[in-house]
């Protein structure tokens, strides 16, 4: 079966289970799934929904309750560069004309905290395919 260690193999579930908790808690909001854990290279943007023309990525990080680092402390600049160059690959395939907005949903145990969206209208786009 798997490489992983059973912990590790419990916290990947504990991760896609808080996924589709964020997934549900959106929709309830008036949002709809647009792609859910998609894989662009190295990187993989956990969830896209939109409402409206906009756009939201989201990162979703799941910590055990107690935890030592929590889930909203767990995102490098390395990693947020590694997001919007996915971001930029996925719009590449998927033109999208509205607004861009990122935000990070935190998890502990049973415990969920949405951070503030972050306006990401200013990331480079890719030219749209097509003669404008």
């Amino acid at each position: 079966m798997g490489t992983g260690s059973a912990r590790a193999r419990r916290a990947a579930r504990y991760g896609r289970w808080c996924e589709r908790l964020t997934i549900w808690l959106l929709w309830a909001r008036g949002f709809d799934l647009v792609a859910w854990r998609q894989k662009l290279g190295r990187a993989e943007l956990d969830i896209l929904m939109v409402r409206g023309d906009e756009l939201r990525i989201l990162e979703v990080k799941a910590r055990a309750a107690g935890a030592w680092v929590g889930g909203d402390t767990a995102l490098t600049l390395e990693q947020r560069m590694r997001l919007q160059r996915a971001l930029q690959r996925w719009l590449g395939r998927t033109p999208w004309p509205g607004g861009l907005r990122f935000q990070r949903v935190s998890w502990a145990g049973w415990r969920c905290r949405f951070h503030p969206t972050e306006r990401w209208d200013a990331l480079v786009r890719p030219p749209a395919s097509g003669g404008r």
